[in-house]
């Protein structure tokens, strides 16, 4: 009868005990943002979603370019050097990585193609010229943040 006893007893401390830690471990989650290193957001690629400047915020309709055929449009990432997909220009350029997530792009060099159609908000030197003025990077909620000194912030998810 002990046993039996000691069993209902300590089957709700358990069970407290067990959702104490899942729930430790959903913070582990949320506090990884803050813990990233520039290496987590590398060898990855990431598909711009939105452009939030002082003027106002541009949102990537991802279903409509696709539909215009423009789906792999402004990409990027990073490796031995930053390198993506503009609308419609292959791009790549140097990039330095500092402390405190700084982050700085060198020039970019791009191909030449004719743009006959650029999506609707941003234009493709824009955004090269967004790239070049970033300051520093930031991952929150899985998203890459590319903050630049303009305060303009380029919005990437990972694909």
């Amino acid at each position: 009868m002990k046993n039996k006893t000691a069993a209902v007893f300590l089957a709700p401390i358990l069970l407290l005990l067990v959702m104490t830690v899942l729930s430790c471990a959903g913070d582990a989650s949320a506090r990884a943002d803050d813990e990233t290193a520039f290496s987590d957001i590398q060898g990855k690629e990431w598909i711009l979603e939105e452009v939030r400047s002082p003027a106002g915020t541009v949102r990537m309709d991802r279903k409509k370019l696709e539909a215009d055929g423009m789906g792999g449009v402004y990409t990027l990432s990073f490796a031995d050097r930053l390198s993506g997909m503009g609308a419609p220009n292959r791009y790549f350029g140097p990039y330095t990585a500092g402390a405190g997530k700084a982050l700085t792009i060198g020039e970019l060099a791009s191909t030449m193609m004719m743009t006959i159609k650029e999506p609707d908000g941003l234009k493709e030197k824009d955004y090269f010229t967004y790239l070049s003025n970033v300051t520093r990077w930031d991952l929150r909620g899985g998203k890459l943040e590319l903050h630049s000194s303009a305060g303009t912030v380029l919005v990437f998810a990972g694909k």
